[in-house]
């Protein structure tokens, strides 16, 4: 069984007038929250949060959302991919994390990411800094879920014996985080979280998994497809013909939203003004578009490669009704095709 996922960036209004609105910003809001709260009844599994900050989007602290969702909705799993720890401190991460395990009682997913490099930049936080507080981070995430009190002595925190409450409901608590490389999927898989990965094809993501389930392996830990997601972009198309159009109204889609963001584009986002470019770190597969049998069909064919048994599926669509649109129609017709694609997933290679 492939599960259905939502990943959601909440992009800002394109509307540049309106962006200074805060009617039309909180009209905005209101309209994603109830995009929200019908994937409930749509079929979705859950829904992942994102963080960013200073530009395109409206989620500077994904927690928020998961808070205000936990009333909406009564089954839907609520998570974070994820919630950037250089900004943070750590035992701040670990009361957030407890509290919201109960507001969504045990619906939570913990996702913990380094972060944006251009974003962190801007507040003066380099890469070499950003790792360091994020390794520091996930030391004391690990250590204070296992224990009652927790002691800590690093660069850039030191205590002893603090207890951190309220202890989350889910015991033990899933944990993700998004890998790009072999190495932070070894990570990932010594401390037995869950990993999702995107940008990279599915033959190379399949290599950097394998790291990860052979970590897991030798540190004890059992892992399968369940603890493995992959995330794309989908756009839909009504003629199969048109699914080229399709890929181009998501390079198109997503070349904007990183032009509106903070700090310089990366090196590979020139490529999305070309029809056929390609570069390791952006995979020209990480753009599915189709009819929803297309769209399924390549889904079902990445994740058996990979070895993924989730997929959390961003929309190209920015308007609210594309966007509803999209979701129910993925929901409808594509989802049911992945709930029945379990030979297909491969749990080992």
């Amino acid at each position: 069984m492939i599960t259905p996922w939502l990943f959601e960036f909440f992009h800002e209004l394109r509307d540049p007038v309106a962006r200074h609105d805060p009617a039309a910003i909180n009209a905005h809001f209101l309209r994603y929250l109830d995009l929200w709260t019908r994937a409930e009844a749509r079929g979705y599994h859950g829904i992942f949060f994102s963080e960013h900050h200073f530009g395109a989007g409206y989620s500077p602290s994904p927690n928020l959302l998961v808070a205000a969702m936990a009333s909406r909705t009564t089954t839907m799993r609520l998570g974070t991919l994820g919630v950037v720890t250089p900004y943070a401190t750590p035992w701040r991460v670990l009361e957030e994390i407890g509290m919201l395990d109960h507001l969504t009682g045990g619906r939570l997913e913990v996702g913990l990411v380094s972060g944006i490099p251009p974003e962190l930049a801007i507040v003066g936080i380099d890469a070499a800094e950003a790792a360091a507080r994020h390794a520091e981070t996930i030391d004391v995430v690990t250590a204070a879920l296992r224990n009652p009190l927790v002691s800590h002595h690093g660069a850039h925190w030191s205590f002893d014996d603090v207890r951190i409450v309220p202890r989350p409901l889910q015991q033990p608590l899933p944990i993700w985080t998004a890998v790009r490389s072999a190495a932070s999927a070894a990570s990932a898989g010594q401390r037995g979280w869950k990993i999702c990965g995107g940008f990279l094809s599915a033959r190379d993501m399949a290599i950097v998994f394998d790291s990860y389930r052979a970590a897991a392996r030798d540190a004890g830990h059992a892992v399968g497809p369940d603890d493995i997601a992959i995330r794309r972009l989908v756009s839909f198309v009504d003629d199969a013909n048109e699914r080229p159009a399709g890929v181009a109204t998501a390079r198109r889609q997503l070349l904007a939203t990183l032009r509106a963001s903070a700090g310089p584009l990366p090196p590979w986002a020139t490529l999305l003004d070309s029809p056929d470019g390609e570069l390791e770190a952006l995979s020209n597969e990480e753009f599915v578009a189709g009819t929803p049998a297309q769209v399924a069909a390549q889904i079902v064919e990445q994740c058996a490669i990979a070895g993924a048994g989730n997929f959390v599926v961003a929309f190209a669509a920015t308007d609210h009704d594309e966007l509803d649109r999209a979701h129910a129609l993925f929901a409808a017709e594509v989802a049911p095709l992945l709930r029945t694609a379990a030979s297909t997933v491969r749990s080992a290679r």
